[in-house]
């Protein structure tokens, strides 16, 4: 079974689960004009009517299959938000700092033009140059820095806090991939995709965390991965690298609460399938015939840029419908392998 079969079919099930849907055409069914609820029986799906009550039973079990979904759905909420019911106060938009690594282009670049909309002011830290269409922009303010020298980071990170202030919110999004083997994969790049990926990570943090604990405010984002939940073949090393920055999302979660006890302080982890960036511009071809078209930037920051708007932590999955792979670590090893064996292979 190929990933796009099984994509469709999760978006299916999650259809079916929504309540609203099930609970609809129960109260249809009960309540609804006699004409046509008789012929919404009299429906033909695959050779088979829909009369009778086990379709008033199949209804019953999606509905309370869904009403289940949206209790974790809010429970997972209240959780990642330091088990706050409602979101945490005292943010104004327009008097936020943002830092956002590899804002310059990809899913970095959108996050930044998401944030200015409500007036964030953003300091983007890239090895590339600034594009002109953001230079444009009087919110942005841009610092040619590498993320894995902690020299660089720290003078970087002074005179943002000299120029701007000190940021409320941190977008960790740089990242780096190139397809290779275990065997073929050069030391050198072994030490650039771990220092980018990972270390930048805690360089970072180190960085603007502190303020943020004294203020008891905050908002840390780290972008992982879908290769955060399974290995696959030829990115062993950026899997690892994903795999560590889900991990350093979880620790990081711990201790706001355990150790530096500021539970307004939140953090939000993204883990995106394949994206249509320059990261992924050599096996765009070979990606788009596996997966049938890869989701562009946007798809990915709507989500980041809302998470962050809603003055929530969590856990994004994109797209939704993806969402089981993210327990593939609890199943049988045949199903894991079946799953892995099904995954787009980048060539």
């Amino acid at each position: 079974m190929s990933l796009p079969i099984i994509s469709v079919a999760g978006g299916a099930i999650s259809a079916a689960t929504n309540p609203v849907l099930s609970g609809s055409l129960l109260a249809f069914l009960a309540y609804g004009p006699p004409h046509l609820v008789e012929r919404l029986l009299r429906f033909d799906v695959m050779g088979h009517t829909l009369q009778g009550e086990g379709t008033t039973t199949v209804l019953r079990v999606l509905l309370g299959l869904g009403l289940v979904k949206t209790l974790n759905r809010m429970m997972n909420s209240w959780a990642t938000t330091n088990w706050h019911v409602a979101p945490i106060r005292g943010w104004q938009w327009s008097q936020e700092i943002a830092v956002v690594t590899g804002g310059c282009s990809g899913i970095g670049k959108s996050i930044v033009l998401g944030l200015i909309k409500k007036g964030v002011r953003v300091a983007i830290l890239d090895v590339m140059p600034l594009p002109p269409d953001l230079e444009r922009e009087s919110c942005i303010t841009y610092w040619k820095c590498d993320i894995t020298s902690a020299a660089a980071v720290a003078e970087t990170a002074a005179a943002i806090r000299k120029t701007l202030g000190h940021p409320s919110i941190l977008v960790n999004n740089a990242g780096i991939a190139t397809p290779h083997s275990i065997v073929e994969t050069p030391h050198g790049y072994l030490q650039k995709i771990v220092g980018v990926n990972l270390m930048a990570l805690w360089i970072t943090t180190k960085e603007f965390l502190p303020n943020m604990i004294i203020k008891n405010k905050g908002h840390i984002v780290t972008i992982a991965s879908l290769a955060s939940f399974t290995g696959m073949p030829l990115v062993a090393d950026y899997g690892a690298t994903k795999a560590g920055a889900l991990s350093f999302h979880e620790s990081l979660v711990s201790e706001i609460k355990t150790v530096y006890k500021s539970p307004g302080i939140l953090a939000t982890v993204v883990h995106p399938f394949y994206v249509n960036t320059n990261m992924t511009a050599q096996i765009g071809a070979s990606l788009e015939r596996q997966t049938g078209g890869l989701m562009k930037p946007e798809a990915i920051s709507t989500p980041v840029v809302k998470q962050i708007f809603s003055r929530r932590g969590g856990q994004l999955i994109v797209p939704g419908r993806l969402s089981f792979l993210a327990s593939v670590r609890g199943w049988p090893n045949w199903a894991q392998e079946l799953i892995k064996d099904n995954l787009p292979k980048t060539e």
